[in-house]
């Protein structure tokens, strides 16, 4: 047992190391002069490096009959969002900054780098949440905006890189099924595992490019997110999960998507559609932190009861 706990703690130690690593490189990176290098980088990463996450992470979808649950908590999450800071509120009025931070977790920068460290092979479920994330975050997410679904909003959407991997990939994996599937713990895999290494590393870094002192005006919806993010959401999602017998496959990748913090792409919206800003990127900013310094208790019981 012994042995076994200590097999843990190092695989603890070593995978918490990654994700505060990426992070860090980012920070020095934004406060070094390499800093005006920052919108080439978010670009790439953006444009070429986070399509080849999304596109790869559809090719692991399984068509199984979990396949419902990733794409039931990712809709969970958002209504969750939606309506838990208003309860909380009562009956004062909310921002829609405020929602759309509480209603759109990071689905992909935050969470991918941890389920890949800790179960390559859960990589297909938090592909169907990503998925699904997308989907809502162009639709439901702009009504929260008060964005009207004009020609113009639209061929916007259409031309986002990321929009567009996860079309080819749908198609990809519908097209020619188990054929295409790419097993990314397998050696020969080389090419594509580095690529998908390098992309998580530079998502990490744009995460990074965002820690600043956080700003306390707004700590009442810090509260109201925090708690609809890390507790509340959760806790009622697994409640409702407890009837049923889930693999641990799907289960790990759940667990960190529907505990993960609010999305960085909420901050782009914002600007886009003048939202509150400053609220919307302290909220991104503080609450990720305290994500990132509850990575270990995370790995330590998803590896401790799952794996």
């Amino acid at each position: 047992m012994e042995s076994t706990l200590l097999e843990i703690l190092i695989n603890i130690f070593t995978r918490t190391g990654k994700i505060y690593l990426g992070v860090l490189v980012g920070y020095l990176f934004i406060v070094s002069p390499l800093r005006k290098y920052k919108k080439g980088f978010v670009d790439v990463t953006m444009n070429i490096l986070t399509p080849i996450l999304i596109f790869v992470s559809i090719l692991q979808v399984e068509g199984s009959s979990e396949a419902i649950f990733p794409a039931l908590a990712s809709v969970f999450v958002t209504l969750a969002g939606i309506f838990l800071p208003k309860i909380m509120a009562r009956g004062r009025p909310v921002k829609p900054a405020e929602l759309c931070t509480a209603a759109f977790p990071n689905a992909l920068n935050f969470p991918f780098p941890l389920i890949f460290a800790l179960s390559p092979s859960s990589l297909g479920a938090a592909g169907i949440f990503l998925v699904v994330q997308i989907i809502l975050r162009n639709t439901i997410g702009l009504w929260i905006s008060g964005v009207e679904f004009t020609h113009s909003n639209l061929r916007d959407i259409a031309k986002f890189p990321p929009i567009w991997s996860v079309a080819l990939g749908i198609i990809a994996r519908i097209s020619m099924g188990k054929q295409i599937r790419v097993n990314l713990s397998t050696a020969n895999n080389a090419i594509v595992y580095w690529m998908v290494e390098i992309g998580i590393f530079a998502t990490l870094m744009t995460l990074g490019f965002g820690i600043h002192r956080p700003n306390i005006d707004h700590l009442i919806p810090y509260i109201r997110v925090g708690l609809t993010r890390f507790v509340i959401t959760p806790v009622l999602f697994f409640a409702l999960l407890l009837p049923f017998r889930i693999s641990t496959v799907v289960m790990v990748a759940m667990i960190v998507q529907v505990m993960a913090p609010p999305a960085v792409y909420n901050g782009i919206y914002a600007e886009k559609f003048d939202l509150d800003t400053n609220l919307t990127s302290n909220t991104i900013v503080l609450l990720t932190l305290l994500a990132l310094i509850l990575v270990p208790v995370e790995f330590f019981l998803l590896e401790f009861y799952f794996l």
